[in-house]
């Protein structure tokens, strides 16, 4: 008797399950989940250290603004250095920047900031063994400020110079 009650139990959960969801989802709920965000920790063991949060931290958000705004610093100082005869290295930038500067700047943006949003996705996640995502921000944002400094160091005499 007590099966039976419970395999009607399990048909009942299962049924509530399939029903057609109930909850609303509008600006406002967005808005609120964007404020309250729940999930900041895997919710299972099973999940084992590879899971999907939407609460990131302080530090990714950090990291993630630095890197976009090193990246507006890098097409600024990229389009000054080509304005006073440089040449841009990357064969595809170079393309862009025939196409015009707007071109160029949008399409920076437009891949830096999109790779910046999945690496913030996947920042839990590992790359290659023992690296995790979260690190090669943090390299990324080393790299771009290492270019930046470069960069600076270029116009530095040209700058003087007028």
């Amino acid at each position: 008797m007590q099966h039976q009650e419970e395999g009607q139990q399990a048909r009942e959960a299962n049924d509530r399950r399939m029903r057609i969801e109930r909850r609303n989802h509008n600006f406002r709920s967005m808005l609120y989940a964007m404020v309250y965000s729940r999930r900041r920790d895997m919710r299972r063991n099973q999940e084992s250290g590879l899971y999907y949060t939407d609460w990131y931290g302080m530090p990714l958000f950090v990291t993630a603004i630095t890197i976009v705004l090193l990246c507006c610093a890098d097409a600024f100082l990229t389009l000054e250095l080509i304005t006073r005869g440089g040449t841009e290295l990357n064969p595809f930038m170079d393309y862009l920047l025939g196409k015009g500067f707007t071109w160029f700047v949008g399409v920076k943006m437009a891949l830096t900031i999109g790779a910046i949003l999945l690496l913030v996705m996947h920042h839990r996640f590992h790359f290659i063994k023992n690296i995790r995502v979260s690190q090669i921000m943090a390299l990324a944002l080393v790299g771009y400020g290492v270019l930046v400094c470069y960069e600076i160091m270029l116009l530095r005499p040209l700058w003087s110079a007028t």
